[in-house]
């Protein structure tokens, strides 16, 4: 009994500061850790929300087309014969159909509580007043998709300038994380790229319109420069091979841009 007894008194056991001091190591290590995991789970639901939009959107102008009758013709014609000519929200509305929109705001974005605030540049610089801000200040159609998404179009008379929030008035509303652009149909580019656009057999074009203002464009390739041989897929940085194309690496690279990594290399660029 007794050396039964003393046996017992043997056992290894964590003394109290033991415990703590692997509780606080433990804990150095995720208050390190969680930050990390926590904005890599956030980009990855960017990526996905992304994708998931570009194929909506790529099947609503499949759906759009068929319905009036452009299988084998270039959306821009498809859209020119349309007659609803410039800035006319009518053009785009059918598109969004497809998309079963829920909210809509042809008059200009302050009259929806679902168009978020503010936005910001590929830079992050806050944009304000003008066409392709997805934001309150901003010109153009907008519409609200059943999952949150916010679209504003600048319709011409043969071509959708579109730039689309994927969560809405979510954060960051920056442009390469939740906001997008796309430039469909080979309508409002110079003539002599026109013919070259046409030849790419493509009506979704995941570039930015160089007609858009300045701080709307900066750092980002533009649809003109993609035409004329620019606009590298895997590029992120806004000052190489004529700009970045945020959009176009997400679909190729299945991520998004490493923004810590262009802030350490651009003057100018916000992580």
């Amino acid at each position: 009994m007794g050396a039964l007894k003393k046996l017992k008194n043997k056992i290894p056991a964590f003394t109290l500061a033991e415990v703590l001091i692997t509780l606080g190591i433990i804990g150095v290590v995720a208050a390190m850790t969680l930050p990390s995991v926590i904005n890599e789970h956030r980009n990855k639901q960017y990526v996905v929300a992304f994708k998931k939009l570009y194929s909506n959107f790529s099947n609503a102008i499949i759906m759009f087309k068929a319905d009036q009758g452009c299988e084998g013709i270039d959306v821009a014609t498809c859209i020119e014969g349309m007659g609803y000519g410039d800035n006319n929200c009518n053009a785009f509305a059918e598109v969004a159909e497809k998309m079963k929109y829920v909210e809509m705001a042809p008059d200009g974005p302050s009259a929806g509580s679902w168009v978020p605030d503010k936005s910001y540049n590929y830079y992050g610089e806050e944009v304000s007043n003008g066409y392709g801000m997805v934001n309150k200040t901003g010109i153009g159609c907008f519409y609200g998709l059943p999952d949150g998404m916010v679209l504003n179009v600048d319709v011409d008379p043969n071509a959708f300038k579109v730039f689309v929030d994927t969560n809405g008035r979510k954060g960051p509303n920056r442009m390469g994380k939740d906001v997008h652009t796309f430039t469909v149909g080979c309508g409002d580019i110079a003539s002599n790229l026109t013919e070259i656009c046409i030849k790419t057999q493509k009506d979704i074009f995941p570039f930015v319109s160089g007609t858009f203002p300045s701080n709307v464009t900066k750092g980002l390739c533009s649809m003109e420069n993609y035409l004329q041989g620019g606009c590298d897929d895997a590029n992120m940085y806004p000052d190489v091979s004529g700009g970045a194309s945020p959009s176009l690496y997400i679909l190729t690279m299945d991520k998004l841009p490493d923004y810590r990594e262009i802030a350490n290399k651009v003057p100018g660029f916000r992580p």
